[in-house]
């Protein structure tokens, strides 16, 4: 099954067509989570494909009300959003100083489990069998997540890998030191400690497109199991 870089024009199908704001509000929802405050799009640093070559090696901060705007503006590479919430986001972005502790409230955990951390190279990297292997990984990784307590665990395909996002508000309000805390528990597993620390604020966004490998960012019902199938826009089909 063929990874790929996304062009411009296949982007542009994409978000037109296929990606739905109120299916993401609705995943929000499900999930017990407010609205993100802040989202950030790559408008194509990676692939070099970029609508605007000014807007390389740089991240774009915006409000999410502004998404589907800022989507059509940039077509992007990657969409993503702030797992942060903060006490006067127009600040940050003003500033975008991320830094100042005293203006986040929360922030959401996530665990991010990629296929780079496997430590596989060549070109079978993303191979159906290693995809596979690492979403057993993912699901073993939940289980032991709620053994230890927590009530609710979401596991979101992300192009190149998987996400565990606990939903539980307690796991939110976790201090660097116990997000590090937990991170030694669970190092046996290949995830990104930067990620679930807390350092790496942005996360992928649930049904946007991976440019880097045309797979749709998509949220796996475990009782169903996962299909690499169904994870392909319509362009790759």
């Amino acid at each position: 099954m063929e990874f790929r870089k996304s062009t411009l024009s296949e982007r542009e199908q994409f978000y037109n067509k296929e990606f739905s704001v109120a299916k993401l509000k609705a995943w929000f929802k499900k999930n017990n989570l407010q609205l993100p405050q802040l989202c950030a799009v790559d408008a194509g640093s990676e692939s070099g494909i970029i609508l605007d070559k000014k807007n390389k090696d740089i991240m774009l901060y915006f409000k999410f009300s502004e998404l589907q705007k800022k989507i059509k503006k940039y077509m992007p590479e990657d969409v993503y959003y702030d797992r942060n919430r903060y006490k006067n986001p127009d600040k940050i972005l003003k500033t975008l100083d991320f830094n100042n502790l005293n203006n986040r409230l929360s922030e959401e955990l996530v665990f991010d489990i990629d296929i780079d951390n496997l430590g596989l190279k060549g070109k079978n990297e993303l191979s159906d069998s290693n995809l596979r292997k690492l979403y057993e990984i993912a699901l073993k990784m939940r289980k032991e997540l709620l053994n230890m307590g927590f009530k609710k665990v979401g596991i979101v395909y992300s192009g190149r890998g998987f996400h565990a996002h606990v939903f539980d508000k307690k796991a939110s309000l976790l201090s660097v030191k116990q997000r590090d805390e937990l991170n030694k528990k669970l190092r046996k597993y290949p995830i990104d400690p930067w990620v679930s620390r807390g350092y790496i604020r942005l996360i992928r966004m649930p049904y946007s497109l991976h440019g880097l490998v045309s797979r749709v960012v998509t949220p796996v019902n475990v009782s169903k199991g996962f299909e690499i199938k169904k994870t392909m826009p319509r362009f790759m089909k």
